[in-house]
């Protein structure tokens, strides 16, 4: 189950609560709850293995880009080796070795910027959505302990005040806030 699903699965589940009667209020399947909330707790895992899933990926991109960069420059430098033979050819292999390499330099850092900037993008992406989905859970979640704090305010208000400690029996205390 994913965040998403489990979250919709919490609010379908608060919406479709009976209500309690002579009230607006719901009443929820604690057990039901606390099985959402669970799911939900199993599922934060998922996000964390995409978010080591994508900095894989981004250390795979920078690594290819090393790997292609030192290519270049030993294909450079092989083609470098292969005109040395005259004093002019020498100077011109140099001279296209040099550039080669920097130009390699050059696409290995915009290789690397690139993968940089996408993993920042990523980052902010995942960063965002759960910032977004936690959001989500805490009104959800907030809304379920507005409806229990409710709920036990009127469960006092019918048990009604009790003078006798035989009659009462226990007393139900409202969650900490």
């Amino acid at each position: 189950m994913t965040l998403e699903e489990g979250l919709n699965n919490l609010k379908a589940a608060l919406l479709n609560a009976p209500n309690v009667p002579l009230s607006s209020k719901k009443r929820i399947d604690a057990d039901a709850m606390l099985e959402i909330i669970d799911e939900l707790i199993m599922s934060t895992p998922a996000e964390i293995q995409k978010a080591k899933e994508v900095e894989k990926e981004r250390q795979n991109i920078l690594d290819d880009a090393r790997r292609q960069a030192n290519q270049i420059i030993k294909d450079a430098n092989a083609q470098a080796q292969i005109l040395i033979s005259e004093e002019e050819i020498v100077k011109q292999a140099h001279d296209y070795a040099n550039a080669e390499a920097q130009r390699a330099n050059e696409e290995a850092e915009k290789i690397i910027e690139n993968a940089k900037a996408q993993d920042m993008a990523i980052r902010k992406a995942m960063v965002e959505k759960l910032n977004i989905s936690l959001g989500e859970a805490h009104n959800v979640l907030s809304k379920c302990v507005a409806d229990v704090t409710a709920t036990h305010e009127a469960l006092e208000k019918i048990a009604g005040p009790s003078d006798t400690p035989a009659a009462s029996g226990p007393k139900i205390t409202p969650p900490l806030k």
